[in-house]
């Protein structure tokens, strides 16, 4: 048998013989087993190309029997060892290290520990993971093996958090920046849309869609606007499937849900109870006063998610041992343990639009089945100790935005669309072979373009998604509250960028807005684009040109329309759009005005970062609280904090932030040029 596995060079043959082996080793002394095992091995290692395939088949098969069976036998065996190295050649061997994980995990007597200190298992791994061309998968599997069975070796902690399980269902990736949509809407389907956007923008359309007298009133109205009779049945048969299905109740009855005039906006106008916004309002009073609010400066963050935020390398994390204890806010056991530094976590994506040095630090939040919500973990930069009921007003704000959220989620996928180009005969068609006959290949056929129509009735898929419940579940939302001041001499809030928020390593997917208050300002607006594809690159410009109003020099990108945002207006949309605030000025130019916002950024719940569950907070003020019950003399304080770990000190803070910003803006950069302004020649 030994001879066999050592000389055989037919595939058939060796799973002959290792299946024999595995039917006969239970009763093979341990020198004997080793022995073939061992032998196996060296031929693995000596193999490469489809005959290594083949023995890494082979070895998963004998592991898995062996596991079966005697699973501290198939852990001591060498053969997991062996096939750390072949993670590049077949991906079923990942499965594997995970069940060794898991095993090495639910037994930490067992020896396989000082078994994998062997053959520089730790080494290789650590390569796997640092290594730019790797598969992602490979990674996050070597890291976790080193997670769990080298942790005694390594100084960092892991950035990688391990995610809700609870959570898997509602994987809401195609809510993350650069997430494309699909193909390209034609012309027919956007001037669709952009009278729809009309009637959505009337306050009360759901209520007034039920009155004949106004329904008519739309309808003249639209012959005015030049839109056809059956275009107005269409979009009047789509609101009443709005109202059907996508209007809803604010939290506790109050106020109405409803689709903004953006697809997959959400807008809910004086949902916020009046005693919760009264409370915001003090509170608010309460930071601006203890903060550098009257700086001068026209935009002012209260809440700075950008200040003490994740410096990967620096930021000192908790262990895995206490990393899901929320007793508090700020839990004692994250502030009393030994603490590591961050590593850089491994990332699925394209590296353009990773931070490999910063992160923003999200709270804890649940909710919970009556939906309330509670915070578990520290809102970065807002004291839980110096503004209690803040943290409660917060909760109970959020807990107004759930159900937008669920509406937002439950509609992101599949993406709704009015025309299928593709779909029937209707859309574009090659030139065929007999439309060629014998010319030649380089001869341009010219075919007449059809520009394709609208349908005659709505046809929603929103039937068909499963509903999105949030409670009962925790969620991670960086927090962000900021006031935009206007007076007589800065009258005017310039234009924004197009943007997302945040880098993929944050995997950001919604965000809620709260624009709590707005005095003596015009209405700001946001614009949203998304990103798209055309869908068949050998039709002709004339047909771009006619059908969509794109041409070879058109970005990627297709503007959705603009959202206004008044007093008292909560929205919220997906991550994947890009949008930029239009300008807005002072309405009476002789007095000041403001805009405050109180904003909420919705990681994917299938995914967790790093949080202030993991971190403490690195504030060095937040502590000199502390200190006031112990003998150190208060203008002691400030170098007494100094030296607890992990602490910045408000220099280095707000250096970091520079450089958060700027790495920003580089993020920023390249989802335009890569993604959202890419031009269609550049395919070619």
């Amino acid at each position: 048998m030994v001879d066999i596995i050592v000389h055989e060079s037919d595939q058939e043959m060796l799973e002959l013989v290792i299946g024999l082996f595995l039917k006969v080793y239970h009763n093979i002394d341990d020198e004997n087993f080793g022995i073939v095992v061992s032998r196996l091995i060296s031929r693995l290692e000596s193999s490469n190309g489809s005959v290594a395939v083949g023995f890494i088949r082979n070895l998963q098969t004998m592991y898995r029997n062996i596991y079966c069976h005697n699973p501290v036998k198939a852990a001591e065996c060498g053969i997991i060892p062996a096939l750390v190295n072949t993670l590049s050649y077949d991906a079923g061997a990942v499965n594997l290290l995970k069940t060794l994980a898991g095993f090495a995990d639910n037994h930490p007597d067992s020896s396989i520990r000082t078994e994998l200190d062997q053959g520089g298992m730790f080494e290789n791994l650590t390569a796997i993971v640092k290594s730019d061309t790797a598969n992602y998968i490979n990674k996050r599997a070597a890291g976790q093996i080193i997670k769990t069975c080298f942790q005694h070796r390594v100084h960092v902690a892991s950035s990688s958090i391990q995610p809700y399980d609870d959570n898997a269902k509602i994987d809401m990736k195609s809510g993350i920046a650069g997430y494309k949509h699909g193909e390209v809407r034609t012309l027919v389907e956007m001037r669709y849309i952009q009278y729809l956007q009309c009637i959505l923008c009337k306050p009360m359309w759901w209520i007034d869609i039920t009155n004949q007298h106004i329904v008519e009133q739309w309808r003249a109205d639209s012959l005015d606007r030049n839109i056809s009779p059956s275009t107005f049945n269409l979009a009047l048969e789509q609101l009443g499937v709005f109202v059907e299905q996508l209007v809803c109740n604010g939290s506790d009855g109050l106020g109405t849900i409803v689709p903004g005039p953006v697809e997959l906006t959400y807008i809910l106008d004086n949902g916020i109870p009046d005693n919760i916004y009264t409370r915001l309002m003090t509170n608010v009073s309460d930071i601006e006063h203890g903060s550098n609010h009257n700086t001068g400066q026209m935009v002012h963050n209260l809440i700075d998610a950008s200040m003490y935020s994740v410096v990967y390398g620096q930021t000192m994390i908790a262990p895995l041992s206490i990393r899901l204890k929320y007793i508090t806010m700020v839990p004692c056991d994250i502030l009393l343990s030994t603490r590591l530094v961050s590593d850089t976590p491994i990332i699925e994506g394209n590296p353009k639009f990773i931070s490999r040095k910063f992160q923003c630090l999200p709270s804890e939040f649940r909710v919970e089945q009556d939906g309330s919500v509670t915070i578990n973990s520290y809102i970065n930069n807002l004291n839980p100790i110096w503004h209690r009921d803040m943290y409660k007003c917060i909760a109970k704000i959020f807990k107004c935005f759930v159900p937008m959220f669920e509406s937002l989620f439950r509609t992101m996928d599949p993406v709704f669309k009015y025309i299928d180009i593709r779909n029937g005969t209707d859309g574009y068609e090659p030139p065929s072979q007999s439309d060629r006959g014998g010319m030649e290949s380089d001869t341009k056929v010219i075919r007449p373009v059809y520009v394709p129509t609208l349908p005659e009735h709505f046809e929603p898929s929103y039937e068909s998604a499963k509903p999105v419940s949030l409670r009962g579940r925790n969620l991670q939302v960086i927090v962000k509250l900021t006031n935009i001041q206007l007076t007589p001499s800065k009258p005017k809030y310039d234009e924004g960028n197009w943007h997302n928020e945040g880098p993929i390593n944050e995997s950001i997917v919604a965000t809620g807005l709260y624009y709590y208050d707005v005095e003596n300002i015009t209405t700001p607006k946001l614009d949203f684009r998304e990103a798209v594809d055309r869908f068949d690159e050998r039709a002709s410009n004339m047909y771009w040109k006619d059908v969509y109003g794109i041409d070879l020099e058109s970005p990627h990108s297709q503007y959705l329309g603009s959202l206004e945002l008044p007093s008292g207006r909560c929205a919220v949309y997906p991550n994947r759009y890009q949008h930029k605030e239009q300008s807005f000025e002072l309405a009476d130019p002789t007095q000041p005005g403001h805009c405050k916002i109180l904003t909420f950024f919705v990681v994917n719940p299938a995914y967790r970062i790093v949080s202030t569950a993991h971190v403490a907070p690195q504030q060095p003020q937040w502590y000199n609280s502390s200190l006031d019950k112990t003998p150190i003399l208060p203008e002691l304080w400030n170098d007494a904090t100094q030296y607890i770990q992990g602490v910045q000190s408000p220099t280095e803070a707000k250096h970091y932030r520079d450089e958060l910003t700027s790495d920003r803006t580089r993020i920023i950069r390249a989802y335009n040029k890569y993604i959202y302004e890419r031009v269609y020649y550049l395919d070619h």
